[in-house]
């Protein structure tokens, strides 16, 4: 006599059931191990040291300078507010101010783009570098500006002189890629000095 169709069904379900109890041995089994790799990977990504982290190249430093003097020769505000971290320190040596303070970089850039308004054809060359040291972050840039005073800014009628500055900056360029701190030495222009005279 035939297998009757229970008989046939009952067969399917007993297959199914060590299908079903060999798939859940398997999860059973891929769990733990995919959680164990997990943690692996955890324990290892502490256990790298810092000094194996990333950190920029001297070039990479150095790029970080060349592009904010880039974006004064090319009067550009935001190229020269993007090469700054959001407050960055200065500290002006030669300035009336000279003592240690921080400052906004959309201040700073403002700043620059005075400076160019009264210098509209300034234009920024280096006697040296910019270079960075093989064992610090600091950039160092012997620049020298020349141009005239020949725009008005912050209500200073321009005299139309010829304008030479140059100076000395040490930029601390840190592992974002963003200047967070510089010293400079310098002389000044016309129209600083009279700024500065003006308390401007």
């Amino acid at each position: 006599h035939p297998c009757p169709i229970p008989q046939t069904n009952t067969t399917t379900v007993r297959s199914s059931e060590i299908t079903t109890h060999m798939m859940k041995s398997m999860t059973t089994i891929s769990l733990p191990a995919s959680l164990s790799l997990g943690i692996a990977a955890l324990f290892l990504a502490r256990a790298i040291p810092k000094c194996m982290a990333f950190s920029p190249t001297p070039a990479q430093r150095e790029s970080v300078v060349k592009s904010y003097f880039d974006g004064v020769n090319k009067k550009n505000r935001d190229q020269i507010a993007n090469c700054f971290t959001i407050e960055a320190s200065i500290t002006d040596v030669c300035a009336l101010n000279s003592g240690e303070r921080t400052v906004n970089s959309d201040v700073l850039a403002d700043r620059c783009m005075e400076f160019l308004a009264a210098h509209p054809d300034c234009v920024v060359d280096f006697h040296y570098g910019p270079k960075c040291s093989h064992d610090d972050n600091w950039v160092v840039a012997h620049w020298y500006e020349t141009g005239h005073w020949s725009g008005d800014s912050k209500g200073i009628k321009a005299t139309g002189n010829p304008m030479t500055v140059e100076g000395q900056t040490r930029f601390l360029v840190n592992d974002d890629l963003k200047i967070t701190k510089f010293v400079v030495t310098r002389t000044f222009t016309e129209w600083e000095e009279t700024l500065q005279r003006n308390n401007v």
